[in-house]
């Protein structure tokens, strides 16, 4: 049995825990009102505030059941952290799962090169399978990152997707100059007749976006195929994120720094290709749809100065908190379809197909 004294103890550790997870999603929810340039520390926080959202939550369920007056310590913490819940959390009690004949399927994926292998071959059951689910879902609008295929002839397997899927254009472009027998970049598959194309890229970045500009229903509509800046992190970086484990504190705090300062890299590349990337949008006189794998989260500045521009389709018609990696991080949503604002959304689908290090996702707008 527990004595009083014991119990005191406990709940003056969980307070201070508390007070501990409060700081944390403060700074979380400010990630998004700081350029990466300005606090780039700040940003760090921007990928863990639904985590810290639900401890947060948690810990006010409990001050609760004990009638503890620190409840309202945690409230405050909680309305603070409140400004982006809602483009991480979101509940609908209406989203289309079939789209009438004037409306537009959109799908935005990033297969991870088929799961590619040693010696850059890939394993064909996953390439197949993920082919199939394309077949399934029968978008309109196909969005792809991280395609990769090798042919002597270089371009056929594109060809040979696009005939696949019943599409009538595609257009791809390369990450970096392709090598040898190898593609490796973004590709946009559209049943709409297409009449312009670009990308973007500036110098001391690879091709980081696309678009197409095409028809639907006698309007020109202009789709963006997105990938920012990665943060680079290998398998092992993952593992001691998710279990910091090490045999020594020197050992500790160098891989930590050493993850930082890819962060960081990161942090600051997004923010030179969301300028170029919002140029673009700026200068657009078409209705938009943007689509891609922007490697941050709702939290991050990226996708708050997007929100400028655009609508989030996951928070019209979205579900949860929509974890779209698919590696050991839980909680991340970093791949997006927004659209212009003139774009009405009739409902948004993580799809649970995992044949890669992200989830699927789609839309049904018009």
């Amino acid at each position: 049995m527990i004595s009083k004294r014991q119990f005191n103890i406990v709940n003056n550790i969980l307070f201070v825990l508390n007070v501990i997870a409060g700081i944390v999603l403060i700074l979380a929810s400010l990630a998004g009102k700081s350029s990466p340039s300005q606090n780039a520390w700040i940003q760090v926080f921007g990928l863990i505030y639904p985590i810290f959202f639900i401890i947060n939550t948690v810990f006010l369920i409990y001050w609760v059941i004990l009638v503890s007056r620190r409840v309202f310590f945690t409230i405050i913490i909680l309305l603070l952290g409140f400004s982006n819940i809602f483009d991480n959390f979101q509940v609908t009690i209406f989203n289309a799962i079939d789209k009438h004949p004037d409306q537009t399927s959109v799908l935005s994926y990033n297969v991870k090169n088929f799961n590619e292998r040693n010696h850059n071959t890939y394993e064909l059951a996953t390439k197949s399978s993920i082919i199939n689910f394309l077949i399934e879902q029968n978008a309109d609008v196909v969005c792809v990152q991280e395609y990769h295929s090798t042919s002597n002839n270089l371009y056929r397997p594109l060809k040979e997707i696009r005939d696949t899927l019943g599409v009538v254009t595609y257009y791809y472009e390369s990450y970096f100059n392709p090598r040898y027998n190898q593609l490796s970049g973004l590709v946009i598959f559209s049943k709409y007749q297409a009449v312009n194309k670009g990308k973007l890229k500036f110098s001391g970045s690879r091709t980081f976006g696309i678009y197409t500009d095409v028809i639907i229903n006698y309007d020109t509509v202009r789709i963006f195929n997105i990938h920012l800046a990665s943060i680079k992190l290998k398998p092992e970086d993952l593992d001691f994120v998710v279990n910091p484990d090490a045999e020594n504190s020197s050992e500790l705090k160098n891989h930590s720094l050493e993850i930082y300062d890819k962060l960081l890299q990161a942090f600051d590349l997004r923010e030179k290709q969301l300028k170029f990337l919002i140029d673009e949008i700026e200068t657009t006189k078409y209705k938009t749809i943007l689509c891609g794998d922007f490697n941050d989260t709702p939290s991050s500045w990226v996708y708050n100065q997007l929100a400028n521009y655009l609508v989030d389709t996951f928070v019209k018609k979205g579900t949860g908190v929509c974890r779209t990696y698919a590696g050991p991080i839980p909680f991340l949503r970093i791949d997006y379809i927004l659209t212009s604002k003139e774009i009405v959304t009739h409902g948004f689908t993580r799809h649970s197909f995992e044949k890669s290090d992200h989830y699927p996702i789609s839309a049904i707008i018009e």
